[in-house]
C-alpha cells in the first residue's frame, strides 16, 4: 500500500505568507528588515522549508524530503 502524498500550499494572511501542509501551518516567510527576510521560518518542530529553482519549495520533515 502506498503512502498518501502530502498536500502543500502557500497562503497569505494579511501581510504574512505561510506554507500549509495537510491543513497545518508549518512555515512562515520572514519579513523585510529582519534577519529571516526572504527565508521560510519553521513554526512546527521538525519541519524545514526551502526555496528551489523554478518557483518551487522543498519541504523536509526530520531531515527527510517530503516535496
Amino acid at each position: 500500500m502506498m503512502a498518501k502524498a502530502a498536500k502543500a500550499r502557500i497562503e497569505s494572511h494579511g501581510r504574512d505568507l505561510f506554507v500549509i501542509l495537510d491543513g497545518i501551518k508549518i512555515a512562515k516567510r520572514g519579513h523585510r528588515s529582519t534577519p529571516q527576510a526572504g527565508q521560510w521560518v519553521s513554526i512546527e518542530p521538525g519541519f524545514a522549508v526551502y526555496d528551489a529553482p523554478g518557483l518551487e519549495i522543498v519541504i523536509e520533515r526530520n531531515g527527510r524530503r517530503l516535496q
